[in-house]
Parts: structure tokens; sequence; C-alpha cells
């Protein structure tokens, strides 16, 4: 992380490298208590405190909230605290409805409706899950479109087509980045499905990130995508998910958010460019 600063530092981070740089003896004991908080966390034998599917939904959400506040501290400490300002417009949120419709719509609503879908676990145990899915969102938004993105965007600011080659790029790396699923036991077969649709999303929420310059609103998406898509499966039981009214719905969102991707990119105005210009002055 701390390469970050190195390898696109802003205009004023350059005229005080070297003080942004060292970490005062405070900083340190912060960031090695965060660290020593996520190392325990990790490590740390749980199975005899209670449920354990309680259990590993808390420590997992301690690790990823730890993890992200540790990657926030260090944004701000090389310079980038602007690009996490929240930021909201009537622009902000049109450019939001078609990846908000696609996350509700991950839910497996008829078959809830009709009885299919079924929740068994007690309602606390849905709140622990999303409290899990924030986390998660929180995390991983701030690796791949916080971090990430931003890397490339500055790496390819002589490349033409800057910013369909950075969308493309980190939403490829956020999507083989589940594989990883295949080691903890998931099926390769679902691992590949899910390889791609995570793409297809991470250039949604890359999109929207690239409009609004709110990374805030890319990370309460995410979490949303996977509450609604993964609650009733992880938490309850589902006898078939798609049918023909959800399928339909589906591909009407899914061509809404393509359509708003393509208008995004040919409009070529984009919010966290500005955001990073301003960074830089």
């Amino acid at each position: 992380m701390a390469l970050l600063g190195f390898l696109f530092p802003t205009e004023k981070a350059k005229k005080s490298m070297k003080k942004q740089h060292v970490l005062t003896l405070k900083e340190k004991i912060i960031i090695a208590i965060l660290i020593i908080c996520v190392i325990v966390f990790q490590f740390i034998n749980v199975s005899e405190l209670g449920y354990m599917k309680d259990v590993d939904m808390i420590r997992h959400s301690v690790i990823r909230f730890f993890s992200g506040i540790l990657l926030l501290y260090l944004l701000f400490k090389f310079g980038y605290q602007h690009v996490l300002k929240f930021k909201m417009s009537r622009h902000s949120f049109y450019a939001m409805i078609p990846a908000l419709l696609i996350a509700i719509n991950n839910f497996p609503i008829i078959s809830f409706l009709d009885g299919r879908a079924q929740l068994t676990e007690p309602n606390y145990r849905v709140v622990l899950f999303l409290i899990e899915c924030f986390s998660i969102g929180f995390l991983e938004e701030l690796i791949f479109r916080g971090i990430l993105l931003l890397f490339l965007f500055q790496a390819f600011s002589h490349i033409k087509y800057r910013v369909f080659i950075t969308i493309l790029i980190s939403s490829l790396v956020f999507g083989l980045f589940h594989i990883t699923n295949v080691f903890e036991g998931a099926p390769l077969s679902s691992t590949i499905l899910q390889i791609g649709y995570s793409f297809l999303m991470g250039i949604l929420w890359a999109s929207i990130y690239m409009k609004t310059g709110n990374l805030w609103f890319s990370m309460v998406l995410h979490a949303l995508y996977n509450f609604f898509g993964q609650v009733m499966f992880y938490l309850g039981t589902v006898d078939g998910r798609y049918d023909p009214i959800t399928i339909a719905v589906t591909v009407i969102f899914a061509t809404l958010a393509a359509f708003q991707v393509v208008l995004l990119l040919r409009k070529n105005q984009f919010e966290l460019q500005h955001i990073l210009a301003n960074n830089n002055d």
C-alpha cells in the first residue's frame, strides 16, 4: 500500500514527500494495532465462543473492517483524502439506479413470494449477514476501485483509451480474484460463473465510481448485490431460483446497465477525473 504513494503521488505529495512518508511513532502504533487485530482474528480459535456461523460472520467482518480502515488511513497518509469524500448529486443518484435495480433483483423475489424460497435462520442472523456483506463491499471496493483503479488510471495517463482500459483491467483482476474460491472448496463451474459476473459487475461499479467520484456508492452497491444474492441461500432454502419472469427482468436490467455503461463511456465526463485534477493543484 505504501507503494501507492510512491507510484503516483499528487503534486502536493511530491512537494512534501519526505514529510508525508515518515510515519510518526503514534501512526506506527496505530498501524501495528490494526495489523495485530487482523492477525489475531484470522488465526484465533473461536470455535467455542458460540454458534459457528455467527462467529464466522463476526470474525470475517472484523477482519475486513480493520483491514479496510488500515487502507483508508494509508490513503489519507499519502494524500488521497479527496478521493474518499462523500459526494452526492442528482446525477450521481441517477447513475446508481441501474446497479441498484440489479442488486435488488439478485434476490429470488418470485421464489420468495410463491414460497419456493424460505428463510430458516433467526432474523438477527440476517443482520449479521448484512454487516458481513458491507464489510466485503467496504474492503473489496477499497482494493479494486479505490486503489487498483486509481493506480491504473494514473499509470495510463498517456494512453488514448485510458478510461476504458482502466475499467477493463481493474474489473478483470476483480473477476479473477474470485478464483480463490476454488481453494476454499467451491466447485470449478460455479467459480468460473462467479468470475464472469464479477467481471461484469466490476465494470458497472467502476463506471459508476468514475462518473460520480464517490467510492462509497460502489461500496453500498457491492454490499447490497452480495446480500440480496446470497442471503436466502446462506440463511434459508431456495427451490428454483430462475423462472421466466425473473429471467426476463434480469435481462431487462442487465441491458439497461450495459446501455448506461456505454453512455457513460461515450460522454467521457467523469467526476473522478476532476477530483484527481483538483487533488494535484
